[in-house]
């Protein structure tokens, strides 16, 4: 096969014909590559002979990957190793041809200079393209045009309600509590009914802790973080602080929620239609807002806050068991801080998209290469 025919089986994803193009540019260096794709991400393990930078490596590879028609997958990740000791990683966007064309031109090598650990780990984040942001104004708008009917916001608060008791069930499961959330016929809004805690339950978080160990026992960072995340598990469900969570995670998943829909409209993630993006952003955004208008009436209207204060049915509320069974505080702290979160989240959504190859970085180290 002639190395046009190989750049246009590559195009297509063909990982035998990407290995060989991959090979025969790293050749002048002496470097074996495996390769291997996850999703939309091609994953390049190299084997090098002697130390070599990794502003040579993509300068290397950038001057072939540009004579490519086009791309099968969004971003290369890559692993350097030298021995059996990792030699560094970095990351390519397949996405920003721009990015590849300085790279194919050296722009990034550094003549005399030493590449330090902390210059070797560069990687890119992800601007808003214009796009994104008219996505993000199109959600905003009309998030304020839902709140501003009352018969609108009416209907859409079942999805938020739903959203809250899915929060209290989510998180009594995950400490060994079976718990159903429902609809309140009777009160309105929504109850969890919640039985009492099942060693099985628990048994079986730990014995999933357990063969996660076993799969990974070669990667020795994740090892590392599944045996912390394990210890922070025992100490939060063998003492009152999963109570707390399992009050607060209501509120806090409908938060959760809004991050996750603000993501997929910045992102696209998932979206097969262009119209998701900005009805996941119109979402997103109403359920801040509605959350913001809540912990402001809470916090400044008197007659809200008393009618909050006498609870349903019985039951006091989820920032009254707060701010009295918890934290021995008054309900003003525990509102301010909740109305804190919920300007935060618009934020953190941001950040998720902004540093979204960071995230798959981390992933593709935690589970996929070794070290």
């Amino acid at each position: 096969m002639t190395r046009s025919a190989r750049r246009l089986a590559a195009a297509t994803g063909d990982l035998a014909a990407i290995q060989a193009l991959l090979e025969a540019a790293l050749a002048p260096r002496k470097i074996a590559v495996t390769v291997n794709q996850r999703r939309e991400c091609l994953l390049l393990r190299l084997q090098c002979p002697t130390t070599v930078p990794a502003a040579v490596v993509l300068t290397l590879l950038a001057r072939e990957l540009i004579q490519w028609p086009s791309y099968a997958h969004s971003q290369i990740l890559i692993a350097a190793y030298q021995d059996s000791n990792e030699h560094w990683q970095e990351g390519l966007d397949l996405t920003h041809p721009r990015e590849l064309q300085r790279l194919a031109k050296g722009e990034s090598l550094r003549q005399n200079l030493p590449i330090s650990r902390k210059e070797e780990f560069c990687i890119p984040v992800q601007p808003l393209s214009t796009k994104d942001w008219q996505v993000t104004a199109a959600g905003l708008g009309l998030s304020l045009l839902l709140l501003a009917s009352e018969g609108v916001t009416f209907l859409l608060s079942p999805l938020i309600t739903l959203v809250h008791e899915m929060g209290h069930a989510v998180t009594a499961w995950l400490f060994g509590y079976p718990a159903v959330p429902a609809f309140d016929f009777r009160y309105g809004g929504g109850v969890t009914l919640q039985g009492d805690r099942a060693g099985g339950i628990v048994l079986l978080i730990y014995t999933g802790l357990l063969v996660l160990a076993y799969l990974y026992r070669h990667h020795r960072l994740t090892l590392t973080c599944l045996g912390v995340f394990t210890l922070l598990y025992t100490l939060v469900a063998f003492s009152p602080l999963h109570n707390i969570l399992f009050v607060a995670m209501g509120h806090g998943f409908e938060l959760i929620f809004a991050v996750i829909f603000l993501y997929r409209a910045l992102s696209g993630w998932g979206c097969r239609y262009p119209i998701e993006r900005p009805l996941y952003s119109m979402v997103g955004f109403f359920i801040v807002f509605f959350n913001l208008r809540f912990a402001w009436q809470l916090q400044f209207n008197p007659v809200f806050r008393e009618m909050y204060l006498m609870g349903k049915g019985g039951m006091d509320h989820d920032f009254v068991r707060l701010a009295r069974d918890f934290f021995q505080t008054d309900l003003a702290t525990i509102v301010g801080l909740y109305g804190f979160f919920v300007v935060l989240t618009p934020a953190i959504a941001f950040l998720l998209y902004r540093y979204r190859q960071l995230m798959v970085y981390l992933f593709v180290r935690l589970f996929i290469f070794e070290g």
